[in-house]
């Protein structure tokens, strides 16, 4: 029964093949890809309700080199998220990439990293994460040099530099790790016993190498740039990147390696998280400043997941009850706030070709329903209460105050004003100013895209007034690390 685990993680790869090979026409690939990520969500809500909880070895040459997948909570927290909005990312795809050309490319691409990205969620020890998270960064490459433009290609190359420099030190930490303690799979409060004076330094050397390693992706300040950089491809592949697959796939990395490798006692004996505190604090402001002064949305928004993101971080590292359930309330609810951000840019660039704000001067009497959707997201993202984004912000607050540093919610109530001065000039531009479009009749994005927007948008506000199953789930995890 456990071998259901390996369905989800490679029914992709199998999909992936068969897209270039069978030379589909545009609706019946799309037919394809449609079922395809529909049938994995299934099966992936199937083994959570068949197994619960469940492993497998695929591979094990000795206790270093272990393929070995297991079903825990956060692994289903992460893994169901992946799969849902992966769904909805599929059927906007399928029309914006008409007008960026080499569709079964991006497809072929786009369906492998699912099944990557679900092997992270599934992975049972560092090794097998540390295999997936290479996989991630190559076969994420094409995607973000998708136009295979000059500025495309440079921008792949930061990206493979970034994460392959990350990856170094997260290889370096895992070798030094397994020297020590000889096991190097995930389990409530870790694997690391007795640091003493004669390994304090080792262990704390090994914290930071791992930290900064998977830090990149997450994109940590001063490793944040090849995320702004890689705006360069398509619009879904940015919504890949910000919201659901490499990202988060960081972040919860970063999860695992402090709460189920090295756990929340040996942290603070090594004192590890204080040192994490500065450049995370600088994430959180640096990404806010930048963003405001970017006239280009995309590059906009970029800038806005730096900050956010310093918001999970800063939950990680805190170490306690409430600042880990607002740490996995903000991947949850970030994930969904900037899909429907980036759908909406996307759906600006698709249908006008405009990709700075100030072209947009009365796009909301043009694309009104869209442009609601972003406002409704800019809202949730700012954190204005009964939205979503309040809620994971309330308990990072918490989070920080039980900490005793009253400069944490100081710093994400600073941000949050301005992550307003960065949004709200977009909606004031679409709605209240005069320009190109104040006259002119309604026409919204193509059907698959709009519907695309409507369902994630919905998807937030349920996210704010309804968020104790979530919570509940969240707290359960909790109670198993902290």
């Amino acid at each position: 029964m456990n071998y259901l685990i390996l369905l989800p993680v490679f029914l992709p790869f199998l999909a992936a093949i068969i897209v270039p090979i069978m030379k589909f026409k545009e609706k019946e690939r799309n037919f394809f890809v449609g079922t395809a990520v529909i049938i994995n969500l299934i099966i992936v809500m199937g083994i959570f309700y068949a197994l619960g909880e469940g492993e497998i070895h695929l591979f094990k040459l000795n206790e270093f080199i272990d393929v070995f997948f297991k079903i825990d909570k956060l692994g289903i927290l992460f893994t169901s998220l992946v799969s849902i909005l992966w769904v909805l990312t599929s059927f906007y795809s399928m029309e914006y990439m008409k007008h960026e050309g080499k569709e079964n490319k991006f497809f072929t691409f786009f369906i492998i990293t699912l099944g990557v990205t679900v092997g992270i969620g599934f992975s049972g020890n560092l090794f097998t994460l540390y295999i997936f998270y290479e996989f991630l960064t190559l076969v994420t490459f094409p995607l973000v040099i998708h136009t295979e433009s000059k500025e495309a290609l440079e921008s792949g190359k930061k990206y493979l530099a970034y994460s392959f420099g990350g990856a170094t030190f997260i290889l370096l930490g895992m070798i030094l790790l397994f020297s020590m303690t000889n096991n190097l799979n995930f389990q409530p409060h870790g694997v690391v016993r007795a640091v003493s004076t004669d390994n304090f330094n080792l262990y704390l050397g090994i914290f930071i190498s791992m930290f900064i390693g998977f830090g990149v992706k997450a994109a940590l300040v001063p490793f944040h740039s090849w995320l702004p950089s890689a705006m360069v491809a398509p619009t879904p592949v940015s919504s890949l990147l910000h919201a659901v697959a490499v990202v988060k796939s960081g972040v919860f990395s970063l999860i695992r390696m402090c709460y189920y490798i090295f756990g929340v006692d040996v942290i603070k004996e090594l004192k590890g998280n204080i040192y994490m505190i500065v450049p995370i604090i600088i994430t959180i402001l640096l990404g806010s400043f930048i963003a405001i002064k970017q006239e280009n949305l995309k590059k906009r928004l970029a800038y806005s997941t730096v900050s956010q993101l310093g918001y999970i971080l800063l939950g990680i590292v805190l170490l306690n009850k409430n600042a880990f359930i607002g740490a996995l309330l903000h991947l949850i609810n970030h994930a969904v706030i900037k899909i429907t951000l980036f759908f909406v840019v996307g759906s600006i660039m698709y249908t006008t070709g405009k990709k700075n704000i100030s072209e947009i001067n009365g796009m909301g009497r043009r694309m009104p329903v869209t442009m609601w959707c972003f406002t409704i997201a800019s809202i949730s993202l700012i954190g204005i209460p009964p939205t979503n984004g309040f809620v994971s912000k309330w308990f990072l607050a918490q989070g920080g105050l039980t900490a005793g540093k009253i400069i944490f919610p100081a710093a994400l109530l600073l941000s949050a004003v301005l992550t307003a001065l960065y949004l709200f000039p977009v909606v004031t531009a679409a709605f209240f100013r005069n320009g190109d479009y104040e006259n002119t009749a309604a026409k919204e994005p193509p059907k698959k895209m709009l519907i695309s927007i409507v369902i994630i948008t919905i998807v937030v506000v349920i996210l704010g007034l309804f968020p104790n199953p979530i919570i509940y789930f969240i707290e359960e995890i909790a109670s198993e690390v902290i």
